[in-house]
């Protein structure tokens, strides 16, 4: 039995006359315009969490920024002062591993979200374990690190996760 072979509107992959869904790219070239249309708006989905996920991951990478200059603003101040030199140098570390993340989120987000988030947690664990009594200066500051953060983590997911769907889709373009 020999089949037509046809091209695909959306992927231009040869496809069976006998296809309802192109094997390559899913789209329902023999299909009806409602599955059609399904399809598109399943592309369009992707495309608007994908654009959530960017707006969250640049959240998070303005708060590293913000934790940087923070930190590299203090080491500086703690840098002139004779008894806190060792802390200004520890500061200005913090403030090139935060710059550093902001660099890694923008390759690998999850990662580079996580690495940040735990170099964070560490930091204030360090001062906790110095002065257990500063656990709660500014708790307040603290949740809503921890909260974007924790968007973040999410949004670097959900990045990962549909912008592979849409480069598969594209890629088989």
């Amino acid at each position: 039995m020999e089949y037509n072979q046809n091209q695909c509107s959306h992927c231009n992959e040869s496809i069976s006359s006998e296809d309802v869904f192109c094997p390559n790219c899913g789209y329902p070239e023999n299909g009806d315009q409602k599955e059609k249309d399904k399809f598109e708006y399943r592309i369009e989905l992707r495309k608007n969490v994908l654009n959530d996920a960017k707006k969250k991951l640049k959240n998070v990478k303005i708060l590293l920024w913000v934790l940087a200059a923070i930190n590299l603003v203090l080491g500086i101040i703690f840098l002139m002062q004779d008894l806190t030199f060792y802390d200004g140098i520890g500061l200005i570390i913090s403030a090139i591993v935060f710059s550093a993340c902001v660099f890694w989120v923008n390759k690998q987000p999850l990662t580079g979200i996580l690495a940040a988030f735990i170099f964070w947690l560490l930091l204030q664990l360090s001062v906790v374990f110095t002065d257990p009594a500063l656990l709660l200066n500014g708790i307040i500051l603290k949740l809503v690190f921890i909260g974007i953060f924790v968007k973040g983590i999410s949004s670097a997911k959900d990045y990962n996760e549909y912008s592979q769907k849409l480069q598969t889709i594209n890629a088989r373009n």
